[in-house]
């Protein structure tokens, strides 16, 4: 099992991160801002690719009990405060992702469907009940969930936005569940779950690639959604949401649409 995950992690990472990277530059192209942009996007995403995979091999990551200070926080927080910080520096960003239909970055998500390898590991005995099954069974659910509601709102379903929000915040919920427990079940002087069996392996190469990686790509992704919900709802309603009457804001809207 274990020689399998050891492929398997990180030609699915590199697989989400080819498919994130596709869509990136499908916007910037059709919003006629590619070039440049798309080669710059590809490096940057690359960077972080290699540098996730060089560390992590490298043993970085791995949490120890004498480690105070988990070095896997940095893996997780830079990317997302980088992404935001690009998000409001830069105009060529916000006009690709514009330009991404929101169905397509939900659609997308179906990638966390690889959670199911968290599940098979702890029926291994190779991973604690208490990360395992919560991020396992989340991301599963996540994953297969996303074409269905991509699906709905591009079919503009009743209450479709209404769906997607929600399934956004489930999608959230769900990583910000997997991160602490994969924190309190990992040997460090705060591991407060596990206390018999430590989660040695989600620190370690090559499932590092999934906290290091793929989880904050997986909430770049979402805050994107958050993002282009309010703009696809604004579009629909033909109208400036800044403009609208006191509760009639794009969250209300989305229950009719």
């Amino acid at each position: 099992m274990i020689s399998t995950v050891g492929w398997l992690i990180p030609v699915s990472s590199a697989l989400i991160a080819l498919v994130a990277w596709g869509t990136l530059a499908y916007g910037a192209r059709r919003a006629g801002v590619g070039g440049r942009f798309v080669s710059m996007s590809g490096a940057a995403l690359l960077g972080w690719f290699g540098a996730a995979i060089a560390l992590g091999a490298a043993g970085f990551f791995e949490a120890s009990p004498s480690r105070v200070f988990p070095s896997l926080l940095i893996a997780l927080v830079a990317p997302i405060a980088a992404g935001v910080w690009a998000f409001r520096r830069s105009a060529v960003l916000r006009l690709a992702l514009d330009s991404i239909p929101a169905s397509w970055l939900v659609g997308i998500q179906l990638y966390r469907v690889i959670g199911v390898v968290f599940l098979a590991l702890y029926f291994g005995d190779l991973l604690p009940v208490e990360f395992a099954l919560p991020a396992g069974a989340g991301d599963v659910v996540v994953g297969l969930a996303a074409p269905v509601v991509a699906w709905m709102f591009v079919k503009r379903a009743q209450g479709s936005g209404f769906t997607m929000l929600g399934w956004n915040l489930v999608g959230v919920l769900d990583l910000v569940i997997a991160v602490a427990t994969g924190f309190l079940t990992s040997p460090s002087p705060l591991q407060a779950l596990s206390l018999d069996a430590p989660n040695n392996l989600i620190t370690a190469w090559p499932l590092v690639l999934v906290p290091a990686f793929a989880v904050p790509l997986s909430i770049l992704l979402h805050l994107a959604v958050f993002w282009k919900l309010k703009s696809e709802m604004a579009l629909l309603a033909g109208r400036d949401l800044s403009r609208a009457p006191k509760g009639e804001g794009w969250i209300s809207r989305l229950i009719t649409i």
